[in-house]
């Protein structure tokens, strides 16, 4: 067990315990999150992770998933059924994002897993807005969540009891290579990068009460230079522009060295970009950089539906 969060949902006195098990089928990795609720108190522990990598697997292998992959994948899926039997669970819930959902034979990998005991919901990018949503949030209402994964970028908001949702197929990894890598300045990149998202979410909500981002936690210890791994951060407006501001003013070498050097480079700079965009359009001047894997999503929708 990795990590452990709790949530307070309403109850009925005669409410029998209950647990279940969920898990993200990401692009590069899965994540294993077994969720219980007992009176009234949604805990979660994050199990572990094990890193598949089916956003590449699928780019290099003709928009296939090749067999010794999905053989890997079944065996993972059928070791958290398991875990999860053993552990009491009702059930086990599964959600796909863009690697399947792009394969040319996802249908093999949903058949796969039904032979495990398992129903794969493949989702669309807003759907996974939403669950990132309620992850972040326990499902209360008026937030603004953004969750930066390696294929695909959400932001997710709760209006009167509604998530809202936009997502664009373009996660860190292309933002990277299309906007950051192959130019010689920071400023050059955070220009162009900022021009697609102006393209792309014309829809920002300014009234929000918090701004919570989901996989942000190399970018916030990249920018408080606090390496230290705890549940949650706050990252502020000021902080994340002074470090930008310092970005700006590399020259074209430094610049150069920066991006081989930097552990983790394709996720930190076009996430500190999209962070302070976020925040400049939202009128936020903090983030609460959160921890919660979108497996969490499932368990509290799970549990509030019930």
């Amino acid at each position: 067990m990795n990590t452990e969060d709790a949530i307070v949902v309403p109850s009925r006195p005669d409410e029998p315990p209950g647990s279940v098990g969920a898990i993200d089928m990401g692009s590069r990795n899965f994540k294993f999150v077994f969720g219980q609720r007992v009176d009234g108190i949604i805990t979660t522990e994050l199990v572990g992770k094990e890193r598949l990598e089916l956003g590449k697997e699928v780019t290099e292998n003709n928009g296939l998933i090749g067999e010794k992959k999905i053989l890997q994948i079944q065996e993972a899926l059928a070791r958290f059924v398991c875990y999860c039997s053993d552990r009491g669970a009702s059930e086990v819930l599964a959600i796909a994002t863009s690697a399947i959902r792009n394969a040319r034979n996802h249908g093999r990998v949903i058949n796969m897993a039904r032979e495990t005991g398992l129903t794969i919901e493949v989702a669309d990018g807003a759907r996974e807005g939403e669950v990132g949503y309620l992850a972040a949030t326990r499902g209360a209402s008026n937030m603004l969540v953004s969750d930066t994964g390696s294929k695909s970028t959400q932001i997710a908001w709760g209006i009167n009891g509604e998530i809202k949702a936009r997502s664009v197929p373009v996660g860190y990894e292309r933002a990277y290579e299309s906007f950051l890598e192959p130019v010689c300045t920071f400023g050059e990149a955070e220009g162009q990068f900022r021009r697609f998202l102006d393209g792309n979410f014309t829809e920002i909500p300014e009234t929000t009460d918090q701004l919570i981002a989901l996989a942000a936690n190399k970018i916030a210890s990249f920018v408080t230079e606090d390496a230290q791994q705890t549940p949650h951060k706050t990252l502020t407006k000021n902080a994340l522009s002074g470090r930008l501001c310092a970005l700006r003013m590399l020259s074209e070498s430094q610049f150069g060295d920066l991006k081989l050097s930097l552990s983790g480079v394709e996720k930190v700079l076009p996430g500190l970009i999209f962070l302070d965009y976020l925040m400049e359009r939202s009128g936020h001047a903090q983030a609460l950089v959160s921890k919660n894997e979108l497996p969490v999503g499932l368990v509290v929708e799970f549990f509030l539906k019930r």
